[in-house]
């Protein structure tokens, strides 16, 4: 596969000559690879993945004026098939990276995010109804398949943690926003000064819960996420860091099922391990 894109990357962009072709990571919905050095191109695996990869084309043009140019902003690209090619952004996943003031400027930088009206960048606004109808559609699906997985009492618990969610009115009060919508470490690039480099893998924008994109952080990296929410300025809702809690418990349940969805055993048992944790 590395090979027919590195082929296709000099078809599409002909001006980039390639010298060195190296993937980059193991992404879900996108191939990406490194080139030169110097550039990142992406191509969508799925039919789903290459409608999400139009959307970022779309999308991050206009985020990168919204947000200082802490985003990947697309310098070619292709609809058909559909590919993006950027500047690479030099820095360390989050999690590996030194301290520094990043989690106060991921913060500040989520602060903007939420206070971007979604029709500057081509959405619409929806209120949390929408928000959580679209989650309990979704969660259905998931839980068909981890449930079943989990002892009874395991699955027990799961289901209450899925119904408290969803079924309490009181959690679902709150101002929708633009979100990045997958905000894991991987996704934030830290610079050697350990300042904010940039936040990457944007697939998953849409207009949704602020907690989303505090969530991991929170449960995973407390405190740095502690800082991030300081520097955001603090909950926006009463409710919010209740969401957060159960939006963190439920992550690896999607890694569950995609294990499931593309056959790696691996993926199915570590994701387990973590729906387990997460619910004791």
């Amino acid at each position: 596969m590395t090979d027919d894109h590195r082929a296709l990357t000099q078809r599409l962009f002909p001006d980039v000559e390639i010298e060195s072709f190296a993937p980059l990571g193991h992404g879900w919905t996108v191939a990406t690879y490194d080139v030169n050095g110097t550039w990142v191109v992406q191509f969508p695996r799925s039919e789903h993945a290459a409608e999400r990869l139009r959307a970022q084309i779309q999308l991050l043009p206009e985020l990168s004026r919204e947000l200082s140019a802490l985003v990947p902003v697309p310098e070619r690209i292709s609809l058909d098939p559909p590919a993006m090619l950027y500047a690479k952004l030099e820095g360390t996943a989050a999690d590996q990276g030194p301290d520094g003031i990043w989690p106060e400027r991921l913060g500040r930088f989520l602060y903007d995010l939420h206070l971007v009206p979604p029709e500057f960048v081509g959405m619409r606004a929806v209120p949390p109804a929408v928000v959580r109808d679209r989650l309990r559609e979704g969660l259905g699906r998931v839980q068909a398949q981890v449930l079943p997985l989990l002892s009874p009492d395991e699955a027990a618990r799961g289901d209450a943690l899925v119904s408290g969610f969803l079924d309490d009115d009181r959690l679902w009060s709150f101002a929708t926003c633009l979100t990045h919508g997958d905000l894991q470490p991987e996704h934030v690039l830290v610079g050697a000064g350990g300042d904010l480099v940039g936040v990457l893998d944007w697939e998953e924008a849409g207009v949704g819960d602020p907690a989303s994109d505090f969530a991991w952080w929170l449960h995973a990296l407390p405190d740095q996420g502690e800082r991030a929410l300081a520097a955001y300025g603090g909950a926006p809702d009463a409710a919010f860091r209740q969401r957060a809690r159960a939006l963190h418990a439920l992550m690896p349940w999607h890694d569950v099922a995609h294990g499931l969805a593309t056959e790696q055993e691996r993926l199915v048992a570590d994701g387990l391990g973590e729906v387990r944790a997460r619910l004791a």
